[in-house]
């Protein structure tokens, strides 16, 4: 009876042992997912910052071009060359 008992209770010792390993763990996994999502948010972030900094180089680069054809329509025509 008393070999019963203290197997019982060295059964209960390890379950509450690996109990708070396994909640150990946990809380690490959490940390470790939150620092995820942190850093998916950073990286997202940085990527709508990237797209509005490349939609506005493109749209500086076309008002430059439509300035350049602007100059461009204000040349004078060439004049013909006359035979001689």
């Amino acid at each position: 009876m008393w070999k019963t008992i203290a197997d019982w209770v060295l059964a209960f010792f390890g379950m509450a042992r690996e109990l708070e390993e396994h909640r150990t763990t946990i809380r690490r996994l959490e940390d470790r997912i939150r620092n995820l999502e942190e850093a998916l948010k950073l990286l997202a972030q940085e990527q709508r910052h990237t797209r509005e900094l490349e939609s506005s180089e493109r749209e500086k680069l076309l008002l430059r071009l439509e300035r350049e054809v602007a100059k461009l329509k204000e040349l004078p025509k060439p004049r013909s060359r006359k035979a001689k």
